[in-house]
């Protein structure tokens, strides 16, 4: 509290006790409770404003906001980056997963605006999916959705994924508190992932509402390197005859004609050379 404060608080005060010290002694003191409740009065109206503004300040408490992850635009995976979300910005593939769920959006009073998945590599940060595939070496992944509410709420919030073989591989509920606005869900559990998955074809995220699916989210894998060259690979060390086919066309499509014609040459056999040379 400054000195400007401490003054307007000490003048409040003594308006106050004046007001009240004119006004209980009216009947006794007559013009003098009068001026004196007078003058308290005009103490307290000329400092409403600060006294205003100094409640107002030791009161008030910073306010928390979500903050969500945008997408870095570029070639590569969309980059896990926290900032702050425009009231109005709804992902075209948020709309499709709840069209997907058989709801229309228009109509929803808890709409999910975004939907994706984070993938978490070893140390590395993680890294926002939300129409580009997941590369299969990743370690975990974690469903995450943005709602967005025209007003507070309580309720469950649960995520399912299901795999491309049609089980369910993840499933996390929680009570979630829900401000106006947006609010950003994500379950505090990963889906740890192995060569054992189903990452062959599409998964699908599923979120659901108080027991009302909102939105069916589809994503799909990309295989690794590290992968698809073991599996070229057999056990024994060597290299499959689809790989030696593909290194035998690659060797063919570099080579000039003059190499392809000094090949032949030595390849015929000596007679039919000799006989070609007379």
């Amino acid at each position: 509290m400054n000195d400007s404060q401490n003054r307007r608080f000490i003048e409040i005060m003594i308006g106050v006790f004046l007001l009240l010290a004119g006004l209980s002694s009216i009947g006794s003191a007559g013009v003098a409770a009068l001026v004196f409740a007078a003058i308290g009065f005009w103490l307290i109206s000329r400092n409403f404003e600060g006294a205003r503004d100094l409640f107002q300040s030791s009161a008030s408490t910073p306010s928390r906001r979500y903050e969500f992850p945008e997408e870095e635009v570029g070639e590569d995976d969309e980059t896990f980056v926290a900032v702050q979300p425009r009231a109005d910005q709804v992902y075209p593939h948020a709309l499709d997963s709840v069209r997907r769920a058989g709801l229309d959006p228009s109509t929803l009073h808890v709409l999910p605006v975004d939907i994706g998945v984070m993938a978490f590599s070893a140390d590395r940060e993680p890294v926002i999916h939300r129409n580009i595939p997941i590369v299969d070496d990743v370690d975990y992944i974690q469903p995450f959705v943005q709602l967005r509410l025209p007003t507070k709420a309580i309720g469950r919030i649960r995520f399912e994924m299901i795999d491309a073989d049609g089980d369910t591989v993840f499933a996390h509920e929680n009570n979630q508190q829900l401000q106006k606005g947006l609010n950003l869900i994500s379950p505090n559990a990963r889906l740890p992932i192995h060569d054992q998955r189903a990452t062959g074809n599409d998964w699908l995220l599923r979120v659901t509402a108080d027991g009302v699916v909102i939105a069916e989210h589809r994503f799909s894998w990309q295989e690794s390197a590290s992968k698809a060259m073991r599996r070229h690979i057999n056990a024994d060390g060597e290299l499959s005859n689809e790989i030696r086919v593909m290194m035998a066309e690659n060797r063919l499509g570099k080579m000039s004609l003059d190499d392809l014609l000094s090949e032949q040459e030595e390849e015929e056999p000596p007679q039919r050379r000799s006989t070609r040379q007379s």
